[in-house]
């Protein structure tokens, strides 16, 4: 250990001054000491520092304690290069990097085969695994001679890709590749092949047929088409092939049963009959519900599509006709469309009366029922006034509002009211008048009557003269009507109906 010294200065007048320790250093990358050191070093101490294994100093690599501090550290330690690590025929090498602890892997080229180490580490003295591998060409033995048949050429021994082709005997099969090559491995690639029989059963399918194609013996790739009889559907391929292990591919099919869908109608039953499964031939009656009426057959047939024929039928809602009654109106009710059990109720216009059913309701059958009603005019009866003639007007039929005029014949007077109108309830209003006879003394009465009955005779003979004697005697018949049987009219009557007569036909 080295000795500090004290220098006393006390002749110049100067404190006591002490040199002071270094802690350990610490070095730059990949560098340290040979040694364990102490934890404190005395003032002007040297120590040297050293590269790391697979590092080459560049440098001072010694530092000195000055009073408690260290001097720079001028040491670098860098990485030692291994270089090239040469070359290998027919091969490659793969450099990691050419640095210490870098690797190097060498592989051989396509065809052949490495002989030696392939991987390689650069160390402190140089890369480290020994000599470089040698690659040597593949060569493969001859591959082994085929159970009935055999294969060309045929050498001891064959090159890389060199190719051998393999055939087999008349009656075989080849299972397998025909052509294999030597491979990189040394081996011939892929395996040779096998020589088989193959021959594949009559391929039989319940409900089902040959169509077309290969017929027995069926050997490797014979190939045959099925097809299902009539009522039954096919469930798998329909073309066939015969394989290497003696099978059909992709695999014999199967004939189901055509089947029908439940068939389904809105608003319509099912009658007895055939039940699911719905085969082929299978019927099915529809009848739809009260209320609704069938379009299209009730009665359906499974098809051998699969499909009922002719066609599902559908239940739309009976429906009447929106009814028109002539002279009438609807009043509040059922409104189009009109369904089983809608009701219209009629009301007739003014002046109209209702011969029928006012309220109707629609039948199952799509009529109403009991039956439209009709609205005729209502008509008031020709008005027959004794002892007055009508004035022009209104002529029969007498619908409302038509009037009539009266004026009583000569002699009578009236009561009531002369013009009357045809009213809503089909009678005259305000009611019809009457013609009573005129009072007097007996002599003023016989002059009258005789001098009416000498007018009436000479006007019934103008009138059967103008008018033509049926005329007058039609128009005497008619007024006549309401006297008693075998009762002859008086004077005056004669009269009136003479003058009637000669009023209407003159």
């Amino acid at each position: 250990m080295d000795v500090t010294y004290v220098l006393l200065l006390s002749s110049l007048g100067l404190a006591q001054v002490i040199a002071q320790d270094c802690r350990v250093p610490v070095g730059g990358n990949n560098m340290g000491f040979k040694d364990d050191l102490p934890q404190t070093f005395p003032n002007g101490t040297k120590v040297i520092f050293e590269c790391n294994v697979g590092y080459m100093p560049a440098g001072s690599p010694s530092i000195t304690c000055t009073n408690g501090t260290w001097s720079p550290v001028k040491l670098t330690c860098e990485r030692k290069s291994c270089g090239s690590a040469g070359e290998v025929e027919n091969g490659d090498l793969n450099y990691e990097g050419t640095e210490f602890g870098d690797k190097l892997v060498v592989t051989c080229k396509t065809g052949y085969i490495m002989v030696g180490n392939s991987q390689f580490t650069c160390g402190k003295d140089g890369w480290l695994g020994g000599r470089l591998p040698v690659c040597e060409a593949v060569a493969c033995d001859a591959p082994p001679m085929l159970t009935n048949g055999d294969f060309s050429p045929v050498r001891d021994s064959y090159n890389y890709l060199e190719v051998v082709q393999y055939k087999c005997q008349k009656d075989y099969t080849m299972n397998g590749s025909s052509l294999s090559s030597c491979s990189k491995d040394g081996k011939f690639q892929p395996a040779p092949p096998t020589c088989i029989v193959v021959q594949c059963k009559d391929p039989d399918v319940t409900n089902g047929e040959w169509m077309s194609g290969s017929r027995p013996p069926y050997k490797y790739k014979s190939a045959v088409t099925l097809q299902c009889i009539p009522g039954y559907n096919m469930n798998g391929a329909q073309t066939q092939r015969c394989e290497l292990n003696s099978q059909w591919a992709p695999g014999l099919p199967t004939c189901e049963p055509v089947l029908c869908e439940d068939p389904d109608v809105k608003n319509a039953a099912k009658e007895e009959g055939s039940k699911p499964p719905y085969k082929v031939k299978s019927t099915v009656t529809f009848s739809c519900v009260s209320g609704y009426t069938m379009t299209g057959t009730r009665t359906q047939t499974c098809g051998l599509n699969g499909q009922w024929a002719p066609g599902l039928p559908t239940c739309a809602p009976v429906l009447c006709e929106d009814p028109d009654v002539k002279n009438a109106a609807k009043e509040e009710g059922s409104k189009p469309p009109y369904k089983v059990k809608s009701t219209v109720t009629f009301s007739c216009v003014s002046g109209y009366t209702m011969t029928g059913t006012r309220t109707q309701t629609c039948g199952l059958n799509g009529q109403w029922a009991p039956g439209l009603p009709t609205c005729e005019p209502v008509l008031c009866e020709d008005p027959d006034v004794k002892n007055a003639a009508k004035e022009e007007g209104s002529k029969p039929p007498y619908k409302v509002k038509s009037t009539v005029t009266f004026s009583c014949v000569s002699g009578y007077t009236m009561t009531g009211t002369r013009t009357q109108t045809c009213g809503l309830n089909g009678q005259w209003a305000p009611g019809l008048p009457t013609c009573a006879q005129n009072k007097g003394n007996g002599m003023a009465i016989g002059l009258g009557l005789g001098l009416t009955v000498l007018i009436g005779s000479v006007l019934t003979v103008l009138g059967c003269y103008f008018c033509g004697v049926p005329a007058c005697i039609k128009e005497k018949k008619r007024s006549r009507r309401g006297f008693p049987v075998n009762a002859a009219p008086s004077a005056d009557e004669e009269v009136a109906l003479s003058v009637r007569c000669a009023a209407r036909y003159t």
